[in-house]
């Protein structure tokens, strides 16, 4: 999966997790016995406390998500070095709300009232801190961050709801033992939760390597008739081998070894000039998107099994046309046909 995605797949894992697990109104026992198993696994894993809630600011309202992450645990990558003793908050929203560092804002949470005034929502004030960048459209336009004390404060309940788990891992697998010992959690992958962008990278991906394949067999097709011409004016040559002792089976092999190697070589050749090509794309391309975007650039990323499929998908097409045309030669020419032209 990749194409100008794969940098912004990467930052969003880095914020919501390659996972995150659902654990609504686990008893503190059946929590530390959960805490426990993942600790096992050797996971990077961050509780918090998901909330949808209001933010208030003077006559500014606006939805946000907040996360209040328990501190007694890890933190997460972007956050380390931030304190969450206040309201951590992306640029974007502080920007689009005209907020400012130290300005108190008041959180509100619809799902919680209070009967006493009315069922009327719970709400807290907090000061804000510093900012952050995530880097993510998605993340920096609603997301906010605290301690997970503000949040059960607010909720008037000592508990938390879910753990982000920030490390590559076979979640089917893990899935299976979580269904076993936890029946109550719920463990979804980044990709459960981004089904449909999946889709449609994979989408891309089986596109782009079926153009590759098509490009790769018209190319090969010229090779065929380039080919063709070249047996057509060495028949004579081979002739005069044949005449000469040279076994039909030795001339044969020949040409085979000669068609291996073309092929190997060229597809070397090939696979060194792109990679050379990329290095100084990389280095030395200029910016193509606008400053509103992070990516500015196109990305290049070079793995072992796209250099692998560059190599052999135009290595075999070539090597199977070069082959038939190789046959059909043979098929059609007469070596004592050729000597008695000649003659």
């Amino acid at each position: 999966m990749g194409g100008l995605q794969r940098n912004l797949i990467q930052r969003s894992k880095d914020v919501a997790g390659n996972a995150e697990l659902a654990i609504s109104d686990f008893s503190p026992d059946k929590y530390q016995k959960l805490v426990s198993f993942l600790e096992s696994k050797s996971l990077n894993f961050v509780p918090e406390y998901n909330l949808e809630a209001l933010l208030r600011y003077k006559s500014y309202l606006a939805p946000v998500i907040l996360h209040g992450i328990d501190q007694k645990k890890n933190m997460p990558e972007f956050l380390k070095g931030y304190t969450l003793d206040k309201l951590v908050m992306p640029f974007d929203l502080s920007y689009k709300l005209k907020i400012s560092s130290n300005n108190t804002v008041k959180i509100i949470s619809p799902a919680h009232t209070d009967p006493l005034l009315g069922d009327l929502p719970r709400y807290s004030s907090i000061e804000v801190g510093p900012f952050v960048d995530t880097r993510v459209p998605e993340v920096d336009a609603v997301h906010v961050w605290t301690r997970a004390s503000f949040v059960q404060n607010l909720i008037l309940k000592k508990e938390l709801n879910l753990i982000r788990i920030y490390s590559d891992f076979d979640f089917t697998s893990l899935k299976k033992e979580i269904k076993e010992n936890f029946p109550d959690a719920a463990l979804t992958t980044w990709e459960d939760n981004n089904q449909s962008l999946v889709f449609a990278l994979n989408l891309e991906t089986t596109v782009m390597v079926f153009l590759f394949v098509s490009m790769a067999v018209m190319v090969s097709l010229c090779i065929t008739s380039g080919l063709m011409i070249f047996f057509d004016k060495v028949k004579l040559d081979l002739s005069s081998f044949w005449i000469l002792g040279a076994p039909k089976e030795r001339l044969g092999f020949a040409f085979t070894v000669f068609l291996n190697f073309l092929g190997i070589f060229s597809s070397l050749i090939g696979i060194i000039l792109a990679l050379i090509f990329l290095y100084f794309f990389d280095r030395f391309g200029g910016n193509i998107m606008p400053e509103v975007f992070v990516e500015r650039k196109i990305p290049i990323h070079i793995t072992t099994i796209g250099i692998l499929i560059s190599f052999g998908v135009p290595f075999v097409i070539s090597t199977l046309f070069s082959y038939l045309s190789l046959s059909q030669f043979k098929r059609d020419q007469n070596l004592l046909d050729n000597v008695r032209a000649v003659g």
